[in-house]
């Protein structure tokens, strides 16, 4: 479940490595070349020409010179800035801060290297001449990933693709997509990573000379996709075909770490030791070595040897948090998290899981989330904290569902890909199969004018090989109907659910619906008795109420929840206006025993029905002394208990609680509120009515209890 929390930049890096080693003597020889070129058509330039080619150099110097000549790179932008400046070339404006946040970017000054983009972007968009708009928009996105930004570097890598189409980039539309691919995995989108790789392996499909089956992209790609979906046996499958016989070429340090991380994930422990003592750590550098020493620090932890691996997450953790790769932090840290709990180290375990969960939420990297949830909720339970390990197990089952959802979506879309490959190979012997026919009977016809007897034994083995045709096409087409109502079934089993839903949230809307005009019909009696008794006083202040009580209930009519702070309002504001218009006084108390008002959540009107009867069926028939209401509330296992008690005449018997009870409809619609709003079937969600005796066993009052089902907000 660990080893999942990065995979995909291995193959990013690993392109960006095949293509650089191929061409680094080439480029370092023709560099020089190139710039001195460049500088000897300059003198014979001006104006906008000029600027064009000082820009050239400026992008030779900073984007294609190993090691950067960060000297010359600032002289040449600074001119390009300056010339497009004094002559408002505002292209030459875009290209300035274009090279300017490449040079940010070299030195890791992300932040300063993302405003110099987006200036760069809004020259370009007073421009007409976009021919390197697309690479701005790839540079900001990349920027953003590396602050984990994913929401908006997911939009600049769309734009990117999207620019370098029309503009023919074809280099911009491979960054585009591997930069979509880093994100959709880190969030566990597998369906959409699949999407966004198939783009590319399409471009490879159709490249000049390709006649194999999977090219060697295709084979990584459905590698990492299986083992993203933890289908070990199936990412073995691709895996050994790239790493078997031509594709040993592909073990350096990074695929090494890789391939015994998939064969560690696999249980094949002894296999994954062996291409993990391939790699020479002591040619590594830090940006290397720290994937591989938190990867051999998952192999310990898969073999339960935690106190060896601990110093390797320690030893990842440094380097990472050196290079400022926000994902690695997080995966280093939930792996520490993971050891100390199994060791139960739980102080450390805590500590670190929430660093790392932290760090997973910001990203939204739900994997991550659901592996920190675990963690925690694991410890707290050690621990017996039955409230902290029952709000992080809620977390993780929440979690834990969406992540197998993305992964059933994954794995559908890989089914349907592998089932495309499969369809295509079959096209493609079909019609080697009909070629070959054709040439069939082509030497057929040859053949009858020479020797009869041939011709009849042709026609015999043509007419075996279309029957064999015939009978694969109809075993095919079987197969692939019975796929398709799969899938149609899997579809039909989803929409029923979504249905089921959508009942039960209209039906409590429906509800909802009803207790708003019984409130109201209340309230404007009320106002119409002040009318006729000519208290305009009254009357005014009572609609001055009122209206700010209509404004709140509509605020929260759409609302299957609402914060506890706000019905609390709503109910002191409802007591207000009965006690303007009871003819006797009464007082009201609400004690919330220390409870958060601001993040617990319960159905809105619930409690107002209740507060209604006891001033009218209590306390309007009490003929001495001053009324009294006393609501107090408190939480206890997942339930929010509230009382309503008043010190009325009392209810008499269970018939008169059974009369009070229809003759309410807001009770009875609470009751109904009450099982529709917790569909676990939880038993206690009652209304309990009773009444109040004093020590010579007089009534002294009624006191109604109802246990409400919250959320937290």
């Amino acid at each position: 479940m660990f080893f999942n929390s990065t995979k995909y930049h291995f193959v990013k890096f690993f392109l960006c490595v095949v293509v650089s080693v191929f061409f680094l003597f080439q480029t370092l020889y023709a560099q020089t070349k190139t710039i001195d070129s460049l500088k000897k058509v300059l003198p014979s330039l001006h104006d906008t020409a000029r600027i064009e080619e000082l820009a050239l150099i400026g992008e030779h110097y900073i984007f294609y010179s190993y090691p950067i000549n960060k000297d010359s790179a600032l002289y040449y932008v600074s001119l390009v800035y300056e010339e497009s400046k004094k002559i408002n070339y505002e292209h030459g404006m875009a290209e300035a801060y274009l090279e300017k946040a490449g040079l940010a970017n070299f030195y890791s000054d992300f932040f300063q290297a993302e405003q110099l983009a987006h200036q760069a972007l809004k020259w370009f968009s007073l421009t007409s001449n976009k021919n390197k708009i697309a690479i701005a928009y790839w540079q900001l996105s990349s920027l953003q990933c590396k602050q984990s930004n994913y929401d908006e570097a997911l939009i600049n890598s769309t734009l990117c693709y999207e620019w370098a189409k029309k503009t023919g980039d074809d280099d911009r539309i491979v960054n585009a997509l591997e930069s979509m691919t880093d994100i959709y995995r880190e969030r566990g989108e597998y369906d959409k990573l699949l999407e966004a790789q198939q783009k590319l392996i399409d471009r490879e499909k159709t490249s000049p000379g390709n006649n194999t089956r999977y090219t060697i992209h295709e084979l990584w790609v459905m590698g990492l996709m299986y083992m993203l979906l933890e289908d070990y046996p199936t990412a073995l499958f691709y895996w050994r075909k790239l790493f078997s016989g031509k594709g040993n070429q592909f073990l350096n340090a990074w695929n090494l770490t890789e391939y015994a991380q998939l064969l560690t994930q696999a249980n094949k422990t002894d296999s994954a030791l062996y291409y993990y003592n391939l790699f020479d750590s002591t040619k590594a550098d830090a940006s290397t070595l720290r994937f591989f020493v938190v990867s051999k620090g998952e192999y310990f932890l898969c073999l339960k040897q935690y106190n060896t691996a601990l110093p390797y997450f320690f030893k990842g953790l440094i380097y990472n948090r050196q290079l400022n790769d926000h994902m690695q932090v997080k995966r280093s840290l939930l792996d520490i998290a993971k050891t100390y709990s199994a060791l139960y180290n739980n102080d450390s375990a805590i500590t670190y899981a929430r660093q790392g969960l932290s760090m997973a939420i910001h990203v939204k990297s739900k994997p991550s989330i659901r592996d920190g949830y675990e963690i925690l909720y694991t410890v707290y339970n050690r621990l017996h904290q039955t409230d902290s390990a029952f709000y992080y197990y809620q977390n993780y089952i929440a979690m834990k569902e969406a992540v197998m959802n993305d992964q059933t979506k994954g794995k559908i879309a890989a089914y349907k890909y592998e089932h495309k490959i499969e369809l295509m190979d079959k096209e493609k012997l079909m019609k080697d199969q009909h070629i070959k026919i054709q040439q069939q009977q082509l030497e057929q016809e040859s053949l009858q004018k020479k020797i009869l007897t041939g011709s009849i034994i042709g026609l015999f083995l043509i007419g075996v090989i279309i029957f064999r045709t015939i009978m694969l096409k109809r075993k095919n087409e079987k197969l692939q109907l019975e796929n398709e109502l799969r899938l149609q079934q899997l579809q039909n089993e989803k929409t029923k659910i979504e249905m089921q839903q959508q009942a039960t949230a209209l039906e409590l809307q429906a509800l909802r619906a009803q207790m708003n005009p019984h409130f109201i019909f209340n309230c404007l009696n009320s106002i119409n008795r002040f009318i006729i008794n000519n208290d305009a006083v009254k009357a005014a202040d009572y609609l001055t109420k009122f209206a700010k009580l209509i404004r709140i209930v509509l605020e929260q009519s759409g609302k299957s929840f609402v914060p506890l702070e706000d019905e609390i309002s709503c109910l002191k504001l409802y007591m207000d206006l009965e006690a303007l218009r009871f003819e006797k006084p009464f007082q009201y108390t609400i004690d919330l025993n220390g409870t958060d008002v601001s993040s617990v959540m319960i159905p809105t009107m619930l409690i107002q029905p209740f507060v209604e009867n006891a001033i009218w069926h209590g306390l309007h028939p009490k003929q001495n002394g001053t009324g009294e209401i006393d609501i107090n509330m408190h939480l206890h296992d997942g339930t929010l208990h509230c009382s309503i008690c008043d010190n009325g005449v009392g209810i008499k018997n269970l018939k008169e609680i059974s009369q009070v009870n229809k003759k309410s409809l807001g009770i009875e619609l609470t009751q109904q509120r009450l099982q529709l709003a917790d569909n676990t079937g939880n038993e206690n969600l009652k209304i309990k009515t009773e009444q109040l005796k004093d020590e010579h066993g007089q009534i002294t009052g009624t006191c109604v209890s109802i246990n409400i089902p919250y959320k937290n907000d």
